[in-house]
């Protein structure tokens, strides 16, 4: 490369300059100390006296090295392999010193490993059902048929018009945004592990029930003086009845209520569900699978049901009835 580099520097002297003239630019080219530089000084007066003479001993000096050339083999692996990624669509790139977008240098990518896998591309269309697969979805919808040639496949790719790939640019940009919005969101959620209200405020009651055995239960008695109390279990009874209940103090209640306005309600929507999902993750990483519900340890709110304390029914956590 570097003796061709020299050779086209040569046009530019004087029409008239003789051989041992363009020899002796060669130095000017070379470092002071190179390795050139101290073949070129050893040169005898023979060996600059002519084009040829130059050249042969150059050649001699620094033999051409032959490049490795590609298997059919390698040609087919990395057809195969050569994709073109969703990020990548709608952008542009330079291609034979032109503007163009990443889409057309992707065909022109895969038209060149085709033909060098030995594919007549004018009459074949082998290895065009899996290549295809490399290709964005939403670029394929625009490409939907059967191709008999690659010509034909060629054609139809840089066909597309530059509208058509912008709009499915916005569309695939606005897709990963709120993909990248949702995964923010799930690890804020993480990273804060903010107490969550439960799904109903007649949760701890029903576990209670559930472990409390029905059988032989007298009947409860009330407590005179008290109104903080539901039930509570007679002295000296044996049996399993259910468990006292205690009215919440006014810091308790104050605490509850502070708790309440820095809950995240999620709406009943797919971004939504997601985020309900890792809160119930992570209220059961911090307490853990099992734990008893209280108002020091809140549950997250199902998606989409009104906010408590908003008159809504204990069953469906709704309004309306």
């Amino acid at each position: 490369n570097f003796l061709r580099k020299w050779q086209l520097s040569l046009t530019k002297l004087k029409k008239d300059a003789d051989d041992k003239e363009k020899v002796s630019t060669f130095q000017l080219y070379c470092s002071v100390g190179s390795a050139a530089d101290e073949w070129f000084d050893e040169l005898t007066a023979e060996q600059k006296s002519s084009m040829a003479s130059f050249i042969t001993a150059f050649e001699a000096r620094w033999p051409k090295v032959k490049a490795a050339k590609k298997t059919r083999a390698e040609y087919e692996v990395e057809l195969l392999g050569h994709k073109l990624a969703e990020e990548e669509v709608g952008k542009k790139v330079e291609l034979y010193g032109q503007e163009v977008f990443t889409h057309m240098a992707w065909a022109e990518k895969v038209r060149e490993l085709v033909q060098g896998a030995g594919v007549d591309i004018t009459t074949s269309s082998i290895y065009l059902g899996q290549v295809r697969q490399n290709m964005p979805d939403a670029l394929q919808d625009e490409l939907k048929g059967e191709y008999a040639s690659w010509e034909e496949y060629f054609k139809a790719v840089k066909g597309l018009s530059a509208d058509i790939v912008t709009c499915i640019s916005r569309r695939l940009n606005e897709a990963r945004a709120e993909k990248q919005a949702i995964m923010n969101q799930l690890a804020e959620l993480q990273r804060m592990q903010i107490p969550q209200l439960p799904a109903s405020p007649t949760a701890p009651l029903r576990r209670a029930m559930a472990n409390t055995s029905i059988g032989d239960i007298p009947p409860p008695r009330f407590l005179a003086g008290s109104q903080n109390t539901v039930y509570r279990r007679v002295p000296g009874q044996t049996t399993n009845t259910i468990s006292s209940l205690p009215a919440l103090s006014e810091k308790e209640l104050t605490d509850l209520r502070a708790r309440l306005d820095t809950i995240p309600q999620q709406p009943d929507t797919l971004t939504g569900q997601t985020a309900y999902k890792a809160q119930i993750a992570a209220w059961e990483q911090r307490h853990g699978v099992g734990t008893r519900v209280d108002h020091t340890k809140p549950y997250p709110l199902t998606p989409g049901t009104a906010p408590t304390c908003s008159g809504e029914c204990f069953k469906c956590g709704a309004h309306g009835h």
